[in-house]
């Protein structure tokens, strides 16, 4: 298995900062993001990880070498949002293997060996962990996700604040997407700019290949913008497990 972490992004909402400092290379207490997401890949086997950047290429590379970070290559997207540089990166690392996938402004605690196991047990195409706002006006910030009995997701509305939520269940941003679908995914993703969660997620979920598991997280930081970066690093001073508002 491999792991594509989306990193691609200009970080806008990051700015000054990012002006000088890729966001995946961001430090939330004195540790880069990108080390936050690789801790969530412990405890499952990657043969190899892909960072997908592409403004600051350079940067990331820089810092890959001067670190030695072990089995961990970057690849050149082109800021065209989650989907279109998923895309681009599976051109160049083919798809020989089940891949994670993750968003790379996230920081969390997710098991990823759980969301494996639900993968592999649900024989997904693509899987994705998801995680509950008890919070039913703060769930409204984030996308619609209803489940049907066997794991499958029957809806996933992106954002949508004006639809009646029938679910608190929103989306992490870590995926697990299995070898198969990658093999055939010409139907899919193809590369243009477009976004993961607006056009590839509800047309899978009409097809009945996206399935999702809740998982049990203590924490969950956006950190592509400045207040939700400034709240992470109260959390983590702090150490209070609690889902941010």
């Amino acid at each position: 298995m491999i792991s594509i972490i989306l990193a691609a992004g200009r970080g806008t909402r990051m700015r000054p900062l990012s002006y000088v400092i890729p966001k995946i290379l961001i430090p939330v207490r004195g540790k880069p993001v990108l080390d936050y997401l690789l801790d969530n890949l412990h405890e499952i086997t990657i043969k190899h990880n892909y960072i997908v950047v592409s403004d600051q290429y350079d940067s990331v590379q820089t810092y890959i070498d001067k670190t030695g970070t072990p089995n961990v290559s970057v690849v050149k997207g082109l800021g065209w949002e989650t989907g279109g540089d998923l895309s681009i990166a599976l051109q160049e690392v083919g798809t020989d293997d089940d891949a994670v996938v993750m968003n790379g402004d996230i920081i969390t605690n997710v098991n990823m060996l759980d969301l494996y196991n639900f993968h592999r047990r649900s024989n997904a195409p693509v899987s994705m962990a998801l995680f509950e706002l008890n919070d039913e006006e703060e769930a409204k910030r984030f996308g619609q996700i209803t489940l049907n009995a066997d794991g499958s997701i029957e809806e996933f509305i992106e954002k949508n604040e004006t639809a009646k939520r029938r679910s608190n269940l929103v989306n992490v941003g870590f995926y697990i997407f299995g070898k198969q679908f990658l093999n055939e995914r010409k139907e899919f993703l193809v590369p243009h700019k477009f976004k993961l969660e607006t056009e590839l997620f509800p047309e899978l979920a009409r097809k009945h290949l996206l399935y999702g598991f809740p998982m049990d997280i203590k924490y969950w930081w956006d950190v592509g913008t400045m207040s939700s970066y400034i709240r992470a690093e109260h959390f983590f001073i702090n150490g209070r497990d609690i889902i941010p508002p």
